[in-house]
């Protein structure tokens, strides 16, 4: 169980972060949101080597640069990623309207290489793929044996989950783990029971108390919130509200067809703040046929910049 709970804590967020740092002049990056197009090649290369995160310094100068006091900000950051750079790019598409009206089959962006997994299989057989996912910051697709797209583990979700999600992963199929996260903090009653079965054939009794203990506060909570309405004379139903929990925080997968054009697919990409987009057969809505990344969009820009 405790290389469960470190696979979770993987999930949060922990990711490969390089510090841009002040040789040669890297320092001027970023600033106030402007970049100069030398260096959004450098900001390129580091995150197609691999990088998820860049922390580079503010220029020194800017309206940054006297904290309280009157003390220089020399400690003061912003923070780069895969989507600030798409960001960055949807906002410059007019010089590159050669290639954003193209669809993404055309610029060969529809990977086949995508993880996936079945909706009957374990959901503990999924944490090797998950922790793949989260180095390539896509999402593991949960498809049916012949091919239909029904869902993903999305490991952005899964952060979003405490530690109890670790009982869900040792205990539940693919499928009761997408409605386990789907409705994270009040899931349906029969998922609860599985776990709790779960947990119990596995001999992991810490974990049920857990279980147990988070299901009893969340259901004093409800009592609370219950009585509270009723005392004001309000009778208004309430989930539980501390944290994550009481809020549908799935959806659908994103979705496009390989006939969409490479500035559609950043703009419903961004619009729902994943890194990816799920490309679906042409003849077969359903059916999955690959993904287009936020990396294989970037290098495509990288190339026109060349």
């Amino acid at each position: 169980m405790r290389r469960l709970l470190e696979q979770v804590a993987v999930m949060r967020r922990r990711k490969r972060l390089i510090r841009v740092k002040s040789s040669g002049s890297p320092e001027t990056i970023l600033w106030c949101g402007s970049v100069r197009v030398p260096r959004i090649l450098e900001a390129l290369d580091a995150i197609l080597s691999g990088a998820q995160v860049l922390a580079v310094p503010l220029r020194a100068g800017g309206r940054k640069k006297q904290l309280a006091g009157g003390a220089a900000a020399g400690g003061d950051f912003c923070w780069l990623t895969q989507e600030d750079l798409v960001r960055y790019f949807l906002n410059s598409i007019g010089l590159f309207y050669h290639v954003a009206a193209r669809s993404v089959s055309s610029l060969g962006l529809v990977r086949t290489d995508y993880l996936s997994v079945r909706p009957g299989e374990s959901a503990l057989s999924a944490v090797p793929l998950i922790r793949r996912a989260v180095a390539s910051e896509t999402a593991v697709a949960v498809v049916t044996e012949d091919g239909h797209l029904v869902g993903e583990i999305s490991p952005a979700l899964l952060a979003a989950c405490d530690e109890t999600a670790a009982a869900a992963i040792a205990t539940l199929s693919v499928a009761d783990l997408m409605a386990y996260v789907d409705y994270f903090g009040s899931p349906p009653e029969h998922i609860l029971r599985a776990i709790k079965a779960g947990l119990k054939d596995k001999g992991l009794n810490a974990m049920l108390d857990l279980i147990e203990d988070e299901t009893l506060s969340s259901f004093s909570s409800l009592s609370a919130s219950s009585s509270s309405d009723e005392e004001s004379g309000r009778t208004q139903l309430r989930r539980p509200s501390s944290g994550s929990y009481g809020r549908r925080s799935a959806e659908e997968p994103v979705v496009c067809s390989p006939a969409s054009s490479l500035v559609a697919v950043m703009v419903q990409a961004l619009a729902h703040r994943v890194n990816y987009v799920w490309v679906l057969d042409e003849d077969d809505d359903c059916r999955l046929a690959g993904i287009v990344t936020f990396a294989d969009v970037l290098r495509v820009f990288r190339e026109q910049l060349q």
